[in-house]
C-alpha cells in the first residue's frame, strides 16, 4: 500500500507527499484543478491533454528544481504537448508513464480518462475490448484525500498510466491480453458462485481481471494457480496463448 502508517512506498514515492500535507496542496491547486476540470467536462481538452496538464501541475508543485529532464538541454515549449512528451522525461517516476501518455496523446493507444473508480467487472469488459481506463478523481484531488485510502489522486492517475503501458506494450502481447480477458469475461458467470462464497478467491480473481497486466502466459499461470488454490476444477480446454 503506497501510504501506510505514515510511510510512503512504491514506484512513485519520490514524488508523493505525506497524507497530512495533501489538504494544503489541494487548497493551493484548487483554482487550476477546477479550470482543467471544467475544460475536460466541456470538451475543450481531451483526456490525454487533461492528464498532461495534471502531470505538469503536480510535478511543478512537488518538485521545486528540475521536475522535467532533458539531459541539460533546453526544454521544448510546454504548450507543444506532443513535442514535450516526445523529448522530456518526468522526474521521480518510471518512463512508462511518460511513454503511455505520449502514445495516448498521438492516438496509438486507446486509453480513456474517467472520473470514477471502475468495478473489476467494468475493467474486465473494457480490457477485453482493448481499452484501458485512467482515473482522475476530481473529488479526492480537490479535497486532498486518498483514493480508497491508498493513493492520492495524482499518484492514482500515474498508477493507471503505468498499467496502460503494461497492457499495450508490444512485447507483452496486447492482442493476447485482449483474448485472455475476453475469455475471462465469457466464463465470468461460471465463477460467480465461488466468488460469493470465497472472499480470498474473490480478491485474487478481481486482481487478475482488473489490476494485473502482464504477458498472457503469466496471466494464465496466475489464473490456473488461484483456481487450484480455491479447489475449483480446471477445464480441460484452457486459454490458448
Amino acid at each position: 500500500m503506497p501510504h501506510e502508517n505514515g510511510r510512503i512506498y512504491g514506484s512513485f514515492k519520490k514524488i508523493c507527499i505525506p497524507e497530512s500535507l495533501l489538504p494544503n496542496e489541494a487548497l493551493e491547486l484548487t483554482s487550476k484543478l477546477t479550470e482543467i476540470k471544467v475544460k475536460w467536462e466541456t470538451g475543450t481538452l481531451s483526456g490525454s491533454e487533461v492528464t498532461y496538464q495534471i502531470v505538469l501541475l503536480y510535478l511543478e508543485r512537488r518538485v521545486k528544481r528540475h521536475p522535467f529532464l532533458r539531459m541539460g538541454q533546453k526544454l521544448p515549449n510546454r504548450n507543444s504537448s506532443k513535442e514535450f512528451l516526445e523529448l522530456v522525461r518526468f522526474y521521480g517516476m518510471p518512463d512508462t508513464v511518460r511513454y503511455a501518455l505520449w502514445k495516448w496523446h498521438i492516438g496509438e493507444w486507446n486509453i480513456q480518462l474517467i472520473n470514477f473508480n471502475p468495478s473489476s467487472l467494468e475493467m474486465l469488459e473494457t480490457q477485453s475490448k482493448g481499452i484501458r481506463y485512467a482515473t482522475i478523481s476530481w473529488e479526492h484531488a480537490l479535497n486532498g484525500t486518498l483514493v480508497e485510502g491508498k493513493r492520492d489522486a495524482f499518484e492514482h492517475l500515474l498508477h493507471d498510466l503505468a498499467h496502460a503501458y503494461m497492457f499495450f506494450r508490444e512485447d507483452y502481447d496486447f492482442e493476447g491480453q485482449k483474448k485472455f480477458f475476453q475469455t475471462m469475461l465469457d466464463e465470468y458467470e461460471e465463477y460467480e458462485n465461488y466468488l460469493d462464497k470465497d472472499s480470498v478467491f474473490r480478491q485474487k480473481f478481481e486482481y487478475c481481471i482488473s489490476d494485473m497486466n502482464s504477458h498472457p502466459a503469466h496471466l494464465s499461470a496466475y489464473w490456473n494457480a488461484i483456481r487450484k488454490e480455491a479447489g475449483i476444477p480446471i477445464h480441460t480446454a484452457e486459454f490458448k496463448i
